[in-house]
């Protein structure tokens, strides 16, 4: 892609440049270093990020799920209340 200006950029040309970085995001060996600015800071950013992510899924590696005894369980209290067997008293009419 070849960039018009060098000097600084509208906002809205800030904002097409960094979306073309994102979406042609090359790794920082094959950049070529006469990219417009912008360009090369959000793949900057962009490293930083990935490098970032791959820190949280290493330590997400090491995380092994419990497996469940029964399957899917709800499980109620541990202690069961004492309940009267007679929910009501009906009186006796003689």
């Amino acid at each position: 892609m070849q960039f018009a200006s060098r000097g600084s950029a509208d906002l809205v040309e800030e904002l097409r440049l960094r979306r073309w970085a994102r979406e042609n995001y090359v790794a920082s060996g094959h950049r070529d270093q006469t990219w417009h600015p912008l360009v090369l800071d959000e793949m900057r950013r962009r490293d930083q990020e990935l490098t970032a992510a791959a820190s949280y899924s290493a330590v997400a590696r090491r995380i092994v799920p419990l497996v469940p005894d029964h399957g899917r369980l709800v499980r109620g209290p541990h202690i069961e209340l004492v309940r009267p067997h007679v929910l009501l008293r009906v009186p006796v009419v003689e």
